[in-house]
């Protein structure tokens, strides 16, 4: 990439849909993680149920292929067998739990400290972000940094990015970095791609959870759904217990 180190009137307009588009990114997620304080029992007891009739499903299927070729059902068989079918699924499932876990064990961060994450993060955009200083690329320690910022920034860590605002800022100069505005490559076509990016966003989950989060009528019928969707894989699963049973499963070494 050529860079000129000339002020370019598009630099400023660059610099703020990238920032808008970051903070709109982290918006996002903070209606997801609260999308998942809301929902997320209700979720996973829904996922757990659902996995426990794909279980049964399995298990039919294999006792029934049995019976269709007139062998007998080997209990530690089929479970070993079901086992490996299942894995995936409570992969799935523990990540599920794992997530909830976290964002219920996650600190509410005070409106104090948010805008002072923003101001540290802005500033931190300005002097190292990638797009806009493509000439601090090759750097290292300030692509580790920039690692770092992301995280901090979207976990609402102030302390790591007070810690990584002196870091930077230690390191520049110790390199005698002087930090522009820079002529960016085909920056107007970059603005634009970033603003499609823009309209992604806000066009889609998790940022739409906003709106629905804040309507209780709405987070009361989804509450609803999830609970009904329970009833009905419990339902379900009942169903495929009575067949289940239907089989005759030998205890016998495999």
């Amino acid at each position: 990439m050529d860079i000129v180190k000339v002020k370019n009137a598009s630099y400023a307009k660059y610099e703020e849909v990238l920032l808008r588009r970051d903070n709109l990114r982290k918006t996002a997620e903070n209606y997801h993680l609260e999308f998942i304080r809301v929902f997320g029992d209700l979720i996973t007891d829904s996922f757990r149920l659902k996995i426990e009739c794909i279980r049964k499903k399995k298990m039919i299927a294999y006792c029934q292929q049995l019976v269709n070729q007139g062998k007998e059902i080997n209990r530690n068989a089929l479970t070993a067998h079901i086992e490996k079918q299942m894995l995936q699924y409570r992969k799935e499932l523990d990540s599920m739990l794992a997530d909830v876990k976290a964002v219920k064990n996650s600190k509410l961060v005070s409106p104090m400290d948010i805008q002072k994450i923003k101001k540290l993060y802005y500033a931190l955009v300005k002097l190292i972000h990638p797009d806009l200083h493509p000439e601090l690329a090759d750097d290292e320690v300030l692509k580790d940094y920039w690692q770092r910022i992301v995280i901090a920034y979207n976990y609402n860590c102030l302390k790591d990015l007070e810690e990584l605002d002196m870091l930077v800022r230690t390191h520049l100069e110790e390199k005698g970095v002087s930090v522009s505005e820079l002529e960016v490559e085909g920056i107007d076509e970059k603005i634009i791609k970033v603003e499609q990016e823009i309209e992604e966003i806000i066009s889609t989950n998790p940022y739409l959870y906003g709106l629905f989060l804040k309507d209780r009528d709405e987070v009361a019928r989804k509450k609803q759904e999830y609970k009904d969707e329970i009833q009905s894989y419990q339902k379900y699963s009942e169903q495929l217990e009575e067949v289940l049973g239907t089989f005759e499963i030998k205890e016998m070494l495999s």
